[in-house]
């Protein structure tokens, strides 16, 4: 028989073990990301930001990047801080992107009382460089042209925006499989939407009825955009909004689904298949390593005048030094469960008027279909392509679009997280 001070010694021993046990394991995180390109070749592009470990629902470490535009927050050397929430849903890892970190209560109440959202990355591209362009203190680098950091200008218009890497992109680590698929990326953003939503709740006043719940919108760009939608449609009650922007949905593109049967014997070549490079045509795991490239990276930009030669340069570097070998996207059949008509949170669907990846036909049909019951937004920017948020002449206007639809609407008030 157990004493009663053997049994609290016991469950004091226990609550060591667990605690070392998440240390260590919070610490083989932290160990991961550092050895991906982004934090390992390319910190300087991180710089003005706070980077979080946010924990997957099969324990893989997921990069989150948010920003607070502190002075704490403009150097570009990172410091780990370990930042354990033990009333979060999500286990994270905050790194901070300055020398130290301001953590006043009057900084964070008002970061509280921002609305959070969540911007995802595309096919190839880090969040890093598609939403950080130029961000921080990269002036000091000798760069004369100002940011195009969409972080920044968000935060700047009273938001409070984050963005996050999927497997194999930037700063998040490849899993086992070496795969991108589409609904394991939904899995993972509802981790990373649940520790957004923990970390901007907080109490108005002092009775516990009056806390306010804020859930985070959604932004997906391009075929982000499609796995943003399969969250929404999974997952409504985990976002307040939903934002559309350059989608490549199309009613008359369907995916091929994965052959039943294949020789893993035989050296497989990604390329080869269903013909579209992203391997689906078989199920061997020793698909090429293929490297991106620099046209790859500047032909999002088409419309002459739209931004200055420098800034698609300085685009390519940084999306090069964060993602130098292409992500392999799988099971891509997923995206076949892609239907408007399921989307029943508020939606702005916004796009340029020349983009060559979301013509407005297929726009049209994505807007015309979406659910009904909630409030929905088309917006068509003049002049722009693919990547609207990065231009001379469409960022502003961009900004304008994403800030008044995330304020205002029937959802426009404090979400209840309910």
């Amino acid at each position: 028989m157990i004493s009663s001070n053997s049994t609290v010694v016991e469950n004091d021993n226990l609550v060591s073990r667990s605690i070392s046990t998440k240390s260590l394991q919070e610490q083989q995180h932290k160990e991961m990301v550092d050895q991906t390109p982004l934090f390992k070749d390319a910190s300087h592009l991180l710089n003005g930001l706070d980077t979080y470990i946010v924990e997957a629902e099969d324990g893989h470490p997921i990069s989150l990047y948010g920003i607070h535009f502190t002075s704490s927050n403009t150097d570009s050397s990172i410091d780990i801080n370990v930042d354990i929430d033990a009333d979060a849903d999500a286990k994270h890892i905050h790194i901070d992107g300055g020398k130290e970190e301001n953590n006043t209560i009057d900084n964070a109440n008002v970061t509280k009382r921002r609305r959070p959202i969540l911007m995802l990355h595309g096919r190839t591209w880090s969040s890093v460089p598609v939403y950080h362009l130029l961000g921080g203190n990269q002036y000091d680098r000798g760069i004369s042209h100002h940011s195009r950091s969409l972080m920044e200008a968000l935060y700047n218009a009273g938001l409070q925006p984050y963005c996050m890497d999927f497997r194999g992109f930037g700063g998040t680590p490849r899993d086992s499989t070496n795969y991108v698929i589409p609904n394991r990326c939904v899995m993972d953003i509802e981790c990373v939407l649940k520790y957004i939503t923990n970390k901007h709740n907080h109490d108005d006043g002092t009775n516990m009825n009056d806390s306010i719940h804020y859930l985070p919108a959604l932004m997906g760009w391009s075929q982000g955009a499609l796995v943003a939608q399969l969250l929404a449609q999974k997952s409504p009650h985990l976002i307040s909004k939903l934002i559309l922007y350059g989608s490549i949905y199309d009613p008359l593109v369907s995916y091929p689904r994965q052959p039943l049967y294949v020789n893993n014997n035989r050296a497989f070549d990604s390329n080869i298949g269903d013909g579209d490079g992203d391997g689906d045509g078989g199920a061997s795991r020793n698909t090429k390593m293929i490297e991106n490239t620099f046209n790859g990276a500047i032909e999002d930009f088409t419309v002459e005048g739209s931004i200055p030669p420098a800034a698609a340069i300085e685009f390519a570097e940084a999306a090069l030094s964060s993602d130098p070998i292409k992500a392999q996207w799988h099971y891509l059949c997923q995206f076949n469960n892609c239907d408007p008509a399921r989307v029943h949170v508020p939606t702005l669907v916004v796009a340029g008027d020349q983009d060559p990846y979301a013509p407005l036909r297929v726009q049209s049909e994505l807007f015309t279909n979406l659910g009904r019951g909630a409030d929905r937004t088309w917006s068509i920017i003049s002049d722009a392509d693919h990547a609207v948020h990065l231009l001379d002449g469409g960022r502003e206007r961009f900004l304008n679009v994403v800030k008044s639809f995330v304020d205002n609407g029937k959802k426009g008030g404090n979400a209840a997280c309910m």
